[in-house]
């Protein structure tokens, strides 16, 4: 049976994160982490939670919400890890274990030698809860770019620039001006066309279908630019942890007028997929602003969506 853990991530008013060192005699000894502890018998997550944070740290947990849970096998254990972000804590922490902390900002995390079962959860500490699926209109550019500057203006930080309907020479024109925008409001922008074009036109990262997923046998870009793919079931799921991709988005979870003959998988299936996901997913299909603590609760990174994320008036100052 895996070790149930619960796991806290604390951010400093900076936007840190606090670490904490294993000691050496520990299993993974040596190795930085986010703190937390074993679920006792009986004991549900809140109360160990709050518990093991105390204890760690001598700090009160007053608010927390669910951030991402990962199941991870080493050679010797099976560890599942419920892991929260702490909003709200009273209190200064410091190492009652004899344990060193550091507080490290998200871009940083990469520089820490940490558990595999971790890696994941400092690539949901980098991504927000709504990701941007670009609108129609893409062959008025003028008008697209507008709305983009309108949902970044509005706080968007994450885009996948979708664009069906354009030629490669027409997407790559696009692309270059959505990316200088994007990079004006430090949002970072996913291409969603062939691997190859996304490399030459430089961008944050790509986003693949499914047919581009089904194709690959391993992760397409560096570990510095982000893989995201999309997904419709456990299988698709899978195979995006397997090529080492960064998140994904599962559809659809709602009916939506766009794909009206879909079926859709309804929460609970998408909580038994999402279950056994090591990566962040997020819910995409009949999805708005309302729906993110649904999906947090169901372990999902947060919400995708077209039209609800879409801006349709212009930014302050503009009109």
């Amino acid at each position: 049976m895996p070790v149930h853990v619960a796991v806290g991530v604390i951010q400093d008013a900076q936007g840190r994160v606090l670490l904490t060192r294993r000691a050496v005699s520990a299993h993974q000894g040596g190795l930085w982490e986010f703190p937390g502890g074993k679920v006792e018998r009986g004991e549900d997550l809140a109360r160990a939670l709050r518990r093991e944070i105390q204890e760690e740290l001598g700090i009160v947990v007053n608010t927390h919400q669910p951030l991402i849970q990962i199941t991870h096998s080493y050679p010797d254990k099976t560890v599942r890890l419920d892991v929260h972000s702490i909003q709200d804590y009273s209190g200064t922490p410091i190492g009652l274990e004899g344990q060193p902390l550091e507080w490290v900002f998200p871009e940083q995390l990469s520089q820490y030698a940490m558990p595999a079962a971790d890696r994941p959860i400092c690539t949901a500490i980098r991504l927000p809860q709504h990701y941007l699926i670009t609108g129609p209109d893409p062959r008025k550019p003028d008008q697209f770019l507008l709305r983009l500057k309108t949902s970044l203006v509005r706080g968007i930080r994450l885009v996948q620039l979708r664009a069906p309907g354009l030629n490669p020479i027409e997407y790559a024109a696009l692309a270059a001006e959505a990316r200088a925008l994007c990079r004006q409001y430090e949002a970072k922008l996913l291409l969603n066309c062939p691997v190859q074009l996304a490399r030459e036109l430089g961008a944050d990262g790509v986003h693949l279908n499914s047919h581009h997923l089904a194709e690959l046998s391993e992760r397409p870009l560096t570990d510095d630019k982000w893989v995201a793919a999309s997904c419709h079931n456990l299988s698709e799921v899978r195979k995006a942890m397997a090529i080492n991709a960064d998140f994904c988005q599962l559809s659809p979870v709602l009916a939506t007028r766009s794909h009206p003959g879909a079926s859709p998988l309804g929460w609970d299936s998408f909580a038994q997929i999402v279950a056994s996901a090591s990566i962040p997913v997020y819910a995409l299909g009949g999805m708005d602003r309302g729906h993110v603590r649904e999906a947090l609760e169901r372990g999902g990174q947060g919400v995708a969506a077209i039209t609800s994320l879409w801006a349709e008036e212009e930014p302050a100052g503009q009109r």
